[in-house]
């Protein structure tokens, strides 16, 4: 049963990897808010039809529906600022820093009465130290790519920090939701909660959106990733030693960083690595022993 948590985790790796890289030319494309708002709505469609052709049930119960409702709202509002940053900023750095959010969890089950041990501090600041490194060691000073412009940095930076805080409390508010309702409604309620709560902020904006047919193959792709990354992390948790699930989903990072580094060539530096590894080795000490 460990493997078969760890093989979940490891699918969603691949599957958020795919997307962040997917991400970038989604936002570009036609904006962060927008892309994001597609990803939503084109997860809950496919998530839908699933569940249909295979004849999920849907369970109505209202005594777990705050939780959804939270994830919803956090997932929403962290995946604005997160793609926001691999749209502008360069996604070496992006990635590694929202890959942190176990580790902020920790204060998180402090403040919900947890008590963690000397370990668990230990993991946390190894985990934040290697979010330091990447930040600090990213080689700027090797292209003139607009990305790296010292404010594009800064704002990557705390725009994926802040992601990162809320992907945590998510990720809590997920692990009850999910023992309610299950994975694949729990993903449902969160990405159509997503969707709506996008849509009334492009509302808002009262600025025309388009998408262009060139865009739907790469909005279609970036949507399928993400909603297959939680849907594997979310099957990974309801299992037992569902923490190997996290541990091996954090390697999502090292799919993105590779990619970036191939494709877009993006320089990263031997100490970025080092910080990379830093955060997935504090995060895989975290679960494995929380």
């Amino acid at each position: 049963m460990l493997g078969s948590a760890a093989a979940w985790g490891a699918g969603c790796a691949i599957s958020w990897g795919l997307s962040d890289f997917a991400a970038r030319f989604a936002g570009r494309s036609v904006g962060p808010l927008a892309a994001t708002f597609a990803m939503m709505t084109i997860g809950a469609a496919l998530i839908a039809a699933v569940m249909a052709a295979t004849g999920q049930p849907f369970d109505w119960r209202l005594e777990g529906f705050h939780w959804l409702i939270g994830i919803g709202a956090g997932t929403a509002f962290g995946s604005i600022l997160f793609f926001h940053a691999i749209t502008h900023g360069p996604l070496s750095l992006a990635s590694p820093v929202v890959a942190c959010y176990p580790a902020i969890a920790v204060p998180i089950s402090v403040a919900l009465g947890a008590r963690p041990d000397p370990l668990h501090w230990g993991a946390m600041v190894a985990t934040m130290g290697g979010v330091w490194l990447v930040a600090r060691s990213v080689p700027a000073g090797e292209t003139t790519a607009p990305e790296y412009a010292p404010a594009v940095m800064r704002r990557t930076i705390v725009y994926s920090f802040i992601a990162a805080a809320t992907f945590a409390a998510s990720l809590t508010a997920a692990d009850r939701a999910i023992e309610i309702y299950g994975p694949w409604q729990t993903v449902l309620v969160v990405r159509l909660f997503g969707a709506v709560v996008l849509l009334a902020a492009l509302v808002a904006r009262r600025a025309p959106v388009r998408f262009p047919v060139r865009a739907w193959p790469i909005l279609a792709a970036f949507g399928f990733f993400d909603t297959a990354g939680h849907l594997l992390l979310y099957t990974g948790l309801g299992l037992p030693n569902g923490e190997y699930a996290i541990v091996a989903s954090v390697g999502y990072t090292v799919v993105t960083v590779v990619l970036a580094r191939t494709f877009l060539r993006e320089p990263v530096s031997p100490f970025q690595w080092g910080g990379i590894g830093l955060v997935v080795g504090g995060v895989g000490i975290l679960a494995a022993f929380g």
